[in-house]
């Protein structure tokens, strides 16, 4: 039995029937949410530095700075959030004020040109924002559950979506930019935002669940088990390694191999364009080889990736290393995902937020790695940095395996 909040009975089959019913709507209806936001956030994450120097005046010390302030107002607020989350009835509600916080952000982006205003406002409504994205694993998690649904299949597909929306937005984004300016290009994208809360609130069905016992972020933080832990290092090593190949991509195509700069968006059209039936198949093999597995073979591949990163030197070879590129970024952006949630007590908001915040701290971390690494042995060097990081992470999950 199950006991929807608010309620003084159980829920009975009936409800889980009617839920299931629903179900073929929710998946669509979660798709298109979740696509209106990952397109406007790919286009929010490819021309903010733009922005801020065209058209708030800001030197590149200030640049980095909103970036800086951006990462660790999202890592609190998410951790906040998610906790919060798990204590509501209705976990769309907490959709429709993350989308409705990147309204308001796209809205100032939009109207605001003043450095410090912008840096404020985008800082404090970017971080509730990108809370939307860790409550849709933990709404398709509930999903999964009350359906009996396969919840790696539903988190690659979620997963999927987002890496649809990072092959359409930038292009699409930076059509817009040089033909309309960034006044209409960002109210294009509060109404993206718009959308997905609308959606989000009117067409996603209600999941019924029992609400988490309130308790502090630093008692559910220290309910988190040991090898929970260390899957979340693994994967931020990952995430960190991956950061500074984003970060050192076009500088090392331009300036060390004087290749031509349309290139690099090639390279990264391509990796997530590959991803995407990666992650429509990983469902499917997560029960022939199991997800511990996957993961640990995800983790070999990324150090090899990065291994051979240092010797191609043309756009063909390039090109074809964005197959093992894509390969393990599909299982390492997916699976972990689903181990933390089914292996930490308490709210799925709470497990969500927990992983998703790995990747702010990697921005963080690959930004400061990459400009030391790079100052002394150049932008090539910073693969062999991400293949050492990913090692790292191979010898975390052999721990976590052996505890």
């Amino acid at each position: 039995m199950l006991f929807a909040p608010g309620l003084r009975r159980p829920v009975g089959e009936g409800v889980v029937t009617t839920v299931r019913a629903a179900v073929p709507r929710a998946s669509s209806a979660l798709g298109a949410a979740t696509a209106c936001y990952a397109l406007a956030m790919s286009v929010f994450g490819t021309t903010t530095s733009l922005f801020l120097a065209d058209e708030a005046g800001a030197g590149p010390g200030r640049v980095g700075l909103y970036f800086v302030l951006s990462a660790v107002v999202s890592v609190g607020l998410g951790l906040t959030v998610g906790r919060w989350s798990d204590r509501l009835a209705d976990r769309r509600n907490v959709l429709v004020l993350a989308a409705l916080a990147g309204v308001a952000g796209a809205g100032g982006f939009a109207l605001v040109r003043e450095y410090w205003l912008v840096c404020a406002t985008g800082a404090l409504l970017g971080g509730l924002a990108q809370t939307f994205a860790s409550q849709v694993f933990a709404y398709a998690r509930e999903l999964s559950e009350l359906t009996g649904r396969s919840l790696a299949r539903g988190t690659a597909s979620v997963r999927a979506v987002f890496s649809a929306g990072w092959v359409l937005g930038p292009p699409a984004g930076l059509f817009l930019l040089t033909r309309t300016g960034f006044g209409t290009l960002y109210a294009g994208l509060a109404a993206l935002l718009l959308l997905a809360a609308l959606l989000a609130r009117w067409v996603l069905p209600r999941v019924p669940r029992a609400r988490t016992p309130a308790t502090g972020l630093r008692q559910a933080l220290a309910q988190v088990p040991r090898p929970t832990w260390l899957l979340l290092g693994a994967a931020t090593a990952v995430n960190v390694a991956d950061g500074m190949y984003l970060i050192a991509l076009a500088p090392h195509v331009t300036l060390d191999l004087d290749l031509s700069p349309a290139l690099v968006g090639v390279l990264a059209g391509t990796c997530a364009a590959l991803e995407i039936p990666v992650l429509v198949g990983v469902g499917r093999l997560v029960g022939r080889l199991g997800e511990e597995r996957l993961v640990r073979g995800a983790a070999v591949l990324a150090a090899g990736f990065f291994v051979l990163m240092p010797f191609a030197a043309s756009g063909p070879y390039l090109l074809l290393l964005q197959v093992p590129n894509a390969l393990w970024t599909a299982v390492l952006a997916s699976l972990p995902m689903v181990l933390v949630q089914r292996e930490i007590p308490g709210g799925a908001g709470t497990a969500a937020a927990l992983f998703s915040a790995t990747f702010p701290v990697a921005q963080l971390l690959s930004g400061a790695l990459t400009g030391l690494v790079a100052a002394r042995t150049g932008y090539g060097g910073t693969f062999w940095c991400g293949a050492v990081l990913c090692a790292l992470a191979c010898v975390l999950l052999r721990a976590r395996r052996e505890a």
